[in-house]
């Protein structure tokens, strides 16, 4: 691996012993549902690009930490928001815990997790999504603090053909997503940040996908010799699925989003946002500009999404 402080990967010991458990089993044969995510000495499982348990291994032995919420349908506040269950509790009660899931989660986050997942089971995409719900990892709290950043991203992503790329994507569903606290405002303002801040780290990219592969992620070919010297720049995407008016003679996301991006009224827009993007960091689709975008748009709706190729398929109009 690296000699380096490890911010984002978990001990040898602690994956071989995960393998051992019944959640290894679940998680493979649930690969169609069961993301796997990374983190600072311990791992997130997702169903729906929602964690649905935390896993730990504490004094030789797994343990889950979980919402109660996903075992009893019902949320519960304070202290007694989660509780620490065996991993065959999370196997017997999966079921359960999908239902619950399905309750909370809305069509955004499903369809984030379908198409990564799609992506992902398709041996013939020319991308690997390698992280979901994405943070900075950082060394210690007062790294954090000085940071000053905190946004996430939905999807991180590498190509499988040298050199590799790594893709940052925010997935926007509907244009009900397109403006407020977590508009396309925010996104495009942590995406600044991160550039700004030069957050981009290959090592980092390196062990995500070094440690999937430890413990037992299904990795292209391609990626299970991943070098740094390999590994290049970054780019920036906003995919929005479900690019529909919603009634008939009304906007479309992407007329929505114009709104907000724009000083003028391209993409059909029909009507201007009082703060726009474009104000604060110019033309954003514009390769020259200092922080450049990717815009994909699909009609797929979650129930008629065939998108296995996150940001090459056919079927995107993009900008």
């Amino acid at each position: 691996m690296t000699t380096r402080k490890i911010t984002r990967g978990i001990s040898r010991e602690f994956s071989e012993n995960f393998k051992k458990c019944e959640l290894y089993e679940l998680c493979q044969k649930h690969r169609d549902e069961i993301f796997i995510g990374v983190r600072n000495n311990y791992l997130n499982l997702y169903y729906n690009c929602d964690s649905i348990a935390k896993v730990e291994y504490k004094k030789g032995e797994i343990t889950c930490l979980i919402n109660k919420y996903y075992l009893y349908g019902k949320h519960y506040k304070g202290r007694d928001k989660r509780m620490i269950i065996a991993p065959s509790e999370i196997c017997n009660n999966y079921k359960v815990i999908k239902v619950n899931s399905n309750k909370k989660a809305t069509n955004e986050k499903k369809s984030q997790s379908k198409l990564v997942l799609l992506n992902n089971n398709n041996n013939n995409s020319n991308w690997h999504c390698f992280d979901i719900e994405w943070v900075k990892a950082f060394e210690n709290q007062q790294q954090k603090n000085d940071a000053k950043f905190y946004g996430r991203f939905d999807i991180m992503a590498i190509s499988k053909k040298k050199p590799h790329k790594v893709a940052l994507i925010e997935l926007k569903y509907g244009s009900g997503a397109v403006g407020g606290k977590s508009g396309i405002f925010k996104h495009i303002d942590d995406f600044k940040k991160y550039q700004d801040k030069s957050y981009y780290d290959k090592q980092e990219v390196k062990e995500i996908i070094e440690f999937q592969q430890m413990l037992g992620v299904n990795i292209p070919d391609e990626l299970k010799k991943l070098q740094l010297k390999d590994i290049e720049g970054y780019k920036f995407y906003v995919i929005t699925l479900n690019n529909n008016s919603e009634k008939e003679n009304g906007s479309t996301p992407k007329q929505t989003m114009s709104g907000y991006l724009f000083n003028d009224k391209r993409w059909n827009c029909k009507r201007l946002s009082t703060k726009t993007v474009q104000t604060n960091f110019g033309d954003v689709t514009v390769k020259s500009n200092s922080l450049h975008v990717n815009f994909l748009f699909s009609t797929q709706t979650l129930t008629s999404l065939t998108i296995n190729d996150i940001v090459e398929h056919g079927d995107y109009e993009r900008e």
